[in-house]
């Protein structure tokens, strides 16, 4: 097996896991309902991707001998969380759309309070508000363009996350480190 596809097989691995992490934090906010789907709570699986993230990137280091150069880092981490966030992303599509649409409807009314707050926050007249509020009552915001736009736009964030992990994760070999071994 040469490096290459031992970065492969790391990065799909630990993206695979990333996948079903999410997969399972999802269900177990799901199973606790529509309030706490959209509350704090559901921000603690934001940690999830980067401890994932960084673990197979450390893996990696390791199968290339402790030593890794930041653009392998970079590879390695991005392809953790995109492939993470893609599979996170259809199980989303798939519960919402066919699984448990009524569901969809329930998260949509649990957020109306956040984003009535948001918006006063911002200086909204109390129109645009109650506008917006019906919006976000009667749109269906788990449609595929939807969550495929959200997936992109969500990508640029994952690849600051990438470059913030490699920087930590990276370790170049000494420059001097075979010389005298010869």
């Amino acid at each position: 097996m040469t490096i290459e596809s031992s970065n492969k097989n790391i990065g799909v691995l630990y993206g695979l896991i990333n996948a079903g992490a999410a997969i399972v934090f999802t269900v177990i906010l799901y199973l606790c309902g529509a309030k706490t789907f959209v509350s704090p709570v559901a921000y603690i699986g934001r940690c999830i991707p980067l401890v994932i993230c960084v673990l197979g990137g450390l893996q990696y280091r390791k199968q290339l001998g402790g030593y890794m150069e930041f653009s392998e880092a970079l590879k390695i981490t991005f392809q953790i969380l995109v492939i993470g966030s893609l599979g996170a992303t259809i199980f989303q599509f798939v519960l919402f759309n066919y699984i448990d649409v009524p569901f969809r409807q329930a998260v949509a009314q649990a957020s109306i309070p956040s984003v009535e707050r948001f918006l006063r926050w911002l200086g909204m007249p109390d129109e645009q508000i109650d506008k917006a509020v019906e919006e976000t009552l009667n749109e269906n915001n788990y449609t595929i363009g939807r969550l495929l736009m959200g997936f992109v736009l969500g990508c640029i964030g994952l690849f600051i996350v990438s470059l913030i992990v490699s920087v930590f994760i990276k370790r170049k070999r000494p420059p001097f480190e075979n010389t005298f071994n010869q």
